[in-house]
């Protein structure tokens, strides 16, 4: 009994680390959500993070990790206006933000930034994370892995495009969208949340099946070797040779299928 209560808490525990760590939203920057982490403490009155952080108090803290990370303040702390706005800051902030909110919140948001530095010395700790997550999600050993490899071959093929002169976020959106077409039809990422009733917070990739996640991914491959074959450059003939190396993965899987209709 003893044992199935203390793996009943670290299931809880484990829990509470990934809901967090959803809120608290880490960028490759190295800044977290101190909004994120408001809304999951509650959303205290008068405690958000925009108040706090004109407390004297938090001026004079953020004053002192500044001068030990030798840079400016907006290196560790920053805010922006609007919708998907808030404030973010460095992991030192973070910290000194949840102790403020309170005590118990500040030992598990430690636990989580701890966790994310052993993932960095083990990288197949994240890998688990990423499969369990799956799992409980209901998905299958053979889809998670489709979905972890094209997280892979995604990377690449970004990397292609933006050696090959895609610059623009728009670029690169219309590069994906010409992956999407020839398989779901003219729309491409708005089409495919249609279909799928997908809110636009809902990744699109975790919302396809098996077959779907191969043929993207063999559409995205089959571009970034043409592109790269072809020395292709520029944002417009890149999306031109998406476009056509995705129409020739479509009409294999119609042809294999003998059906109108892809997925």
């Amino acid at each position: 009994m003893a044992k199935l209560d203390k793996k009943n808490e670290i299931t809880s525990l484990n829990s509470k680390k990934n809901e967090l760590l959803k809120h608290l939203n880490p960028e490759k920057d190295g800044t977290s959500s101190l909004n994120g982490l408001w809304e999951y403490a509650g959303k205290p009155e008068n405690k958000d993070p925009r108040q706090w952080s004109r407390l004297p108090e938090t001026e004079s803290f953020i004053g002192s990790v500044c001068r030990f990370l030798n840079v400016e303040k907006s290196h560790i702390i920053k805010s922006k206006r609007g919708k998907g706005g808030g404030t973010r800051g460095v992991q030192q902030i973070v910290l000194e933000y949840a102790k403020y909110l309170d005590t118990d919140l500040s030992v598990l948001v430690n636990e989580v930034f701890f966790q994310r530095v052993e993932e960095e010395k083990n990288p197949d700790l994240i890998g688990e994370r990423y499969i369990n997550a799956y799992r409980k999600r209901g998905k299958s050993d053979k889809w998670i892995k489709a979905r972890l490899d094209g997280k892979i071959k995604r990377k690449e093929f970004t990397a292609c495009l933006a050696n090959h002169g895609v610059e623009s976020p728009l670029g690169f959106k219309k590069c994906t969208n010409a992956i999407y077409e020839p398989l779901y039809g003219e729309g491409g990422t708005s089409l495919i949340r249609e279909k799928k009733n997908l809110p636009d917070t809902a990744k699109i990739r975790d919302n396809m099946s098996e077959l779907e996640l191969s043929a993207v991914d063999f559409a995205e491959t089959l571009a970034r070797h043409n592109i790269e074959g072809k020395e292709i450059k520029g944002e417009k003939r890149c999306e031109a040779e998406c476009y056509n190396s995705s129409r020739i993965v479509a009409k294999a899987i119609v042809d294999s299928r003998k059906q109108s209709g892809i997925f």
